[in-house]
Formats: C-alpha cells, sequence, structure tokens
C-alpha cells in the first residue's frame, strides 16, 4: 500500500464514488433526519466519530492503491448501490420525519412498507453499511475493514434497539406482520 493520487481511470471513479456517497450522506443527516435539541455524550461521540471515519476513507481513496481493477469496480459497484438503495428509501420515507443513528426521540413510529421497505426493514442502514465496505473490498486494507465492522456493528446495535422500541410500542401488532413478511436488513440473510 503506497500512498499516491489516483493513477488509472477506475481509481478516479471510485475517489469520486466515494466522495459523491459521502456528500450525499452528510447533506441527507442535516436535511432529512430529525436532529434532537440536545445529544447525549455518547450519540455527539457516535456523530463525531463517523465523521472522522468517513472522512478516513475518503482520504484513503485519494492516497491508497487499489487491490486491482476487478476491485475497484467492485468498489465503484458498492457505492452506486449504497447510494441507489440510500436515495430510494429517503424516496419512500419522503414524508415521515426520520431519527439519526441511536437517536430515539423524538419517536418515530411510522410503520413503512413502500419502496426498499416491502423487503427490508433498514435500507438505509443497509446502504450505509454498502459504503462503509466498498473502500476496504477495493483497496484491501485491514484498518478500513475493521473502522467498517465497528461502523455495521453500531448500525445493526441501533436497528435491534429500534425494533425493540416498536415491538413494545403502541403499534406493536402491525409491527410484528412487517417483521412477518421483511427482512431485517439483508434479504435472505438478515
Amino acid at each position: 500500500m503506497v500512498a499516491q493520487a489516483p493513477d488509472t481511470l477506475l481509481e478516479w471513479i471510485l475517489a469520486g464514488a466515494g466522495g459523491a456517497t459521502l456528500i450525499v450522506f452528510a447533506v441527507a443527516l442535516q436535511n432529512f433526519f430529525v436532529q434532537p435539541p440536545t445529544l447525549t455524550r455518547a450519540q455527539r461521540l457516535f456523530q463525531d466519530l463517523s465523521v472522522l471515519l468517513g472522512v478516513t476513507h475518503g482520504l484513503a481513496l485519494l492516497v491508497l492503491d487499489t487491490a486491482g481493477d476487478m476491485w475497484t469496480a467492485i468498489g465503484i459497484g458498492m457505492y452506486a448501490a449504497a447510494l441507489a438503495l440510500f436515495l430510494s428509501a429517503l424516496e419512500a420515507a419522503r414524508r415521515v420525519p426520520m431519527t439519526r443513528t441511536f437517536v430515539y426521540s423524538p419517536k418515530c413510529d411510522t410503520i413503512l412498507n413502500k419502496g426498499p421497505y416491502k423487503i427490508i426493514r433498514h435500507p438505509i442502514y443497509l446502504s450505509y453499511s454498502l459504503a462503509w465496505l466498498a473502500a476496504p473490498v477495493a483497496m484491501h486494507n485491514i484498518f478500513l475493514g475493521l473502522t467498517s465492522i465497528f461502523m455495521i456493528a453500531c448500525y445493526v446495535a441501533s436497528a435491534r434497539e429500534e425494533e425493540r422500541l416498536l415491538a413494545s410500542g403502541p403499534r406493536a401488532t402491525e409491527y410484528a406482520q412487517c417483521c412477518s413478511r421483511t427482512w431485517r436488513m439483508i434479504p435472505f440473510l438478515y
């Protein structure tokens, strides 16, 4: 792994796809997701750490070698899939207030059943996970892989807590029906 600027068209496309994904996610967080009046120390830490790791992944796309054209193309495809899934989930939830990761109030108890929500209950977490995995797949970098695993574990933990709150809330019966016909994050697996 030698530090250098991207030197092939595919590497530049990978860097552009990663940068575009990061920008779309950041803009959506500011404009689409409900921000509570105050964040707990843990919520602030998670958000700050997410930004730091996101910038680290973005810089890695600009200075680290990829693992070859095939892996670079797979990384580009993962960023494209992440963006497509994220944008389709936002469109499906356009009129529904959504909270950020690990932010559970104000309570958002709408049960979505259109767009990607017909198949999976947490398409936004899946899109984030695909984006986090794209750089380590394209670069075969262990540090990026470990940061991705950490972030994905955070999304799984937050999804489980969101589901626990919905399952114990006033719409528990409706939510149980939703769970019986959808996957949590990965169709046919989880």
